[in-house]
């Protein structure tokens, strides 16, 4: 199943959700300190990407004293074993990348929320399928959008800060976060269209919410 975002889309919106100890629901998949960057060009000697399964979306983060403080930027694509190309986010995931500034010795790491965005996404397909079926749309490939992929952000955002604040005092700050991500996440999904163009004339015959679909377990 197709994975309805990527984590440069959850960067645009929380990229503290990527710095810092004590991360929860994001894979760290390599970590170093011999970091350097040079225009788009990130290489470290003792990292080996493409064995660590780096790919193209993931968010690499880069330190020099505190983690928490630290910089994040998108990784536009895996060069070699030991060179990525990166950038400051960017618009689109077309766009040129831009040059983060150059720096030496940085310590870094990269993890991804691809279990989360699996998990979400597997989520609205499913709603999409049962909802396609109801409406006797017959099979329907989900095309993405924008919104499909901000439904996603908001779905993944709303687990990582809930998990960040399980067991968590009262007043602890990620209860609010978790509170308002989870309300975005349904609002958005209400927002959700369904549309079927049988003839290919760019105009949709039926179309359908995801409002109206509620999932059982049976």
């Amino acid at each position: 199943m197709s994975s309805f975002c990527q984590d440069r889309d959850i960067l645009g919106i929380e990229p503290v959700a990527f710095l810092g100890g004590g991360f929860h629901s994001a894979s760290q998949f390599v970590a170093g300190s011999d970091g350097v960057l040079s225009g788009t060009t990130f290489t470290s000697a003792g990292c080996d990407f493409t064995a660590a399964g780096i790919a193209a979306g993931m968010v690499l983060c880069t330190t020099e004293t505190i983690s928490s403080e630290g910089s994040t930027w998108e990784i536009v694509s895996v060069d070699s074993a030991t060179t990525l190309t990166v950038s400051v986010l960017r618009a689109g995931a077309t766009d040129p990348a831009v040059a983060p500034p150059a720096g030496s010795g940085l310590s870094f790491y990269i993890r991804s929320f691809a279990a989360r965005i699996t998990k979400v996404s597997s989520t609205l397909a499913e709603k999409l399928r049962t909802l396609s079926e109801v409406a006797g749309m017959g099979q329907a490939d989900f095309a993405d959008s924008a919104q499909l992929r901000l439904t996603t952000v908001y779905g993944v955002l709303a687990d990582v800060f809930l998990a960040r604040a399980d067991n968590g005092r009262a007043n602890d700050a990620n209860w609010p976060k978790a509170d308002f991500y989870r309300n975005e996440f349904i609002h958005s999904q209400n927002r959700l269209r369904l549309a079927l163009d049988a003839d290919g004339d760019g105009t949709a015959e039926r179309t359908r919410t995801l409002g109206n679909v509620i999932l059982k377990r049976v």
